[in-house]
């Protein structure tokens, strides 16, 4: 039987279309990753690595509880701190030790900064990405830089000083220097003092009305006699990587800059704190005088920083 020409044509050039279509789909196949497997498997593995992306499992997640922040230097001195504190958790996290939990039935942090200046703010740069901070208190240990102050005393700083920040021409000619910070836009803020906050002063002042101080013991004074200890409300205390142990270095500091005391955190912990907006105090307890001879000793630091542990532990009764 003769076959239709036109109708063989029209079968040749049907085949040739479903083998042209056949290739051009191969091909898209290939550049384009089209999976055959099924589509419940490829929408697993996208959630899955969506989930890892938006939560990966070392994420920082902040604790959003409103918290007293205390930073402490030295765990000497933090020991007497924890006689007042009740433990919930601690961990370390970013180069420190956190503990979190209670004073008077307040959430608190307590972080364990080590000694200086920088590791200071350190701190409080780490305590303020991992916890709500409500304010934030610097309390340790301090020598005397007037004959009016002795171990067991409370000074609750007003302003604080860096008296480190000095240009030397010599040993003997030197001159305070004003360096501040340099603010956002480029603008260098200059000042000295660096004022803690009003209205912790304010609650200080409240707390110090509601508590008192025993005495402290004879053979911890340099006169060899009690001394009744009292806590002051408008201290200035200078602070730096430095420890003066010059009575003749000491008065000189004290006679151009008025301060009450001397120590080696506050000024990282307070302009830290004042560069991140958190209101904050520095409660300096007296452990030595090198002008009255009082030593500095392990009992000395027991004495002082129970003095303010006592008044810390009422601030935050009151307004923690």
């Amino acid at each position: 039987m003769a076959r239709d020409p036109c109708v063989v044509c029209k079968m040749r050039w049907n085949v040739l279309m479903i083998i042209f279509l056949l290739i051009i789909i191969g091909i898209g196949a290939f550049y384009t990753g089209i999976s055959l497997a099924p589509t419940t498997t490829v929408t697993a593995t996208f959630l899955t690595t969506l989930t890892s992306t938006v939560t990966p499992s070392n994420a920082i997640i902040k604790d959003t509880t409103p918290r007293v922040g205390i930073v402490i230097a030295m765990l000497d001195e933090a020991r007497y701190i924890f006689e007042i504190f009740d433990l919930e958790k601690s961990f370390a996290a970013m180069g420190y030790n956190f503990s979190v939990g209670k004073i008077a039935g307040k959430p608190v942090v307590i972080v364990i900064s080590g000694i200086g200046e920088e590791a200071a703010a350190g701190a409080v740069m780490a305590m303020s990405t991992l916890f709500n901070i409500k304010w934030a208190v610097n309390i340790g240990t301090a020598g005397a830089h007037s004959y009016d102050h002795d171990t067991g005393d409370v000074i609750v700083a007003a302003r604080i000083v860096p008296y480190g920040n000095r240009r030397y021409l010599s040993y003997e000619n030197w001159r305070y220097m004003r360096l501040g910070i340099t603010l956002v836009n480029g603008t260098w803020f200059r000042f000295l003092y660096l004022n803690t906050s009003n209205e912790l002063l304010d609650l200080a002042e409240r707390a110090s009305r509601e508590i008192s101080l025993p005495p402290t013991p004879a053979n911890l004074i340099g006169r060899n006699q009690d001394y009744y200890s009292k806590i002051f409300l408008n201290g200035t205390i200078a602070s730096a990587n430095i420890w003066t142990a010059n009575s003749t270095y000491i008065l000189r500091i004290h006679q151009e800059l008025s301060t009450d005391a001397e120590e080696m955190e506050a000024y990282g912990f307070g302009l830290t704190c004042y560069r991140l907006r958190i209101p904050f105090i520095k409660i300096a307890v007296i452990s030595n005088n090198e002008l009255t001879g009082s030593p500095w000793s392990p009992e000395s630091i027991m004495i002082s920083m129970r003095n303010g542990a006592k008044l810390l532990m009422k601030m935050i009764e009151l307004g923690g």
